[in-house]
């Protein structure tokens, strides 16, 4: 059996007649003081060996290597995460950088050591550290999306801004029953909660009663069930449900068929993504579309890690002062 060795910094030194330093400064972008002909000699021999640099091993020297890591709590996404990151990936290729992608699970202290180990340029935080973690991961020099003196400069969390436009909405019908419904999802829930607070505390601000609160399995037999005792509870009335995400929208509208009541007239409903599928099904979704992607690039442009061309249509300012900049609803023909 024939073994290949990986080449080395030590045979491309070799063959391009220079010194190891000479390599690992060249090719790590060092390269401004050696002549032209030392920087082609060891650019050529580094491409005849099929040679490429460490990532680890800059990192090692540098104290910090050319990754966004980008970390996610173990909760349902809809498509718009991947599209996200791939879009800040292409951008961030052209800077001589890489994303990577680490989900969360329930030991967070885990994910914080394995961020530290990577010695990122910058972690992008989807709602999985607390300050505490926050401050430690800057404080070894990497930088933190949003910075951590800026998640306390918010003036509202966004998800907790989500359920208050969903209950804005629902009850510009009058006489309509609030409902909260999450997901039934046995993975650690980040978004939820706030999201269910902001819908209770809406209600309460318009007089309304506090919301009747219900989990939505996505499996037809299971969300009939829920729906069928969330009709009993509320006595009749019209439901106005505010949805966890468009999935849960689209269960409680596929139960409602199975249940023969209308929608929106015996229940309204509000999903959260704008999903395509969403806006495929009939009745039409009224969703609440959140641009994660323009939010993700003013972060970045502002810490100087994506070049992005012309006037950004935000700064960061308005982004931490008002939610409505990156979260609207998009009325459609399910409330």
């Amino acid at each position: 059996m024939t073994t290949t060795t990986r080449p080395t910094s030590w045979d491309v030194a070799r063959r391009a007649g220079v010194s190891r330093s000479t390599v690992s400064q060249i090719l790590n972008g060092n390269d401004d003081r050696f002549p032209q002909e030392t920087r082609d000699r060891v650019t050529t021999a580094a491409s005849e060996l099929s040679y490429r640099p460490s990532r680890a091993g800059r990192s090692l020297v540098s104290g910090v290597s050319d990754l966004i890591v980008v970390v996610v709590p173990n909760v349902t996404f809809g498509r718009h995460l991947q599209d996200a990151v791939d879009s800040i990936a292409s951008k961030s290729a052209a800077r001589g950088m890489s994303v990577v992608v680490r989900y969360a699970g329930n030991d967070p202290v885990a994910t914080l050591t394995t961020v530290l180990d990577l010695r990122p340029a910058a972690v992008i935080d989807l709602g999985v550290f607390d300050a505490a973690e926050r401050t430690q991961i800057e404080r070894a020099g990497i930088v933190t999306i949003p910075e951590q003196q800026m998640v306390g400069q918010m003036i509202e969390n966004p998800n907790h801004h989500i359920g208050r436009l969903q209950v804005r909405h629902l009850l510009e019908v009058p006489g309509r029953r609030l409902v909260s419904a999450l997901l039934v999802d046995e993975r650690l829930d980040t978004f939820g909660p706030d999201r269910q607070q902001g819908v209770t505390d809406e209600a309460l601000t318009l007089g309304a009663e506090p919301p009747i609160r219900m989990r939505v399995p996505l499996r037809i037999e299971g969300v009939v069930a829920a729906l069928s005792a969330v009709v009993a509870e509320s006595s009749g009335a019209p439901l106005g449900i505010c949805c966890y995400n468009d999935d849960v929208a689209i269960a409680l509208i596929a139960a409602a068929r199975e249940l023969g009541l209308s929608v929106p007239g015996d229940i309204a409903v509000v999903g959260v993504d704008n999903t395509e599928i969403g806006q495929l099904i009939s009745p039409r979704l009224t969703t609440i579309a959140v641009d994660l992607l323009g939010t993700l690039e003013t972060f970045l442009n502002d810490v100087g890690l994506l070049q992005e061309s012309g006037t950004p249509d935000r700064s960061v300012s308005d982004i931490l002062a008002d939610p409505a900049s990156f979260v609207r609803l998009l009325p459609g023909a399910s409330s």
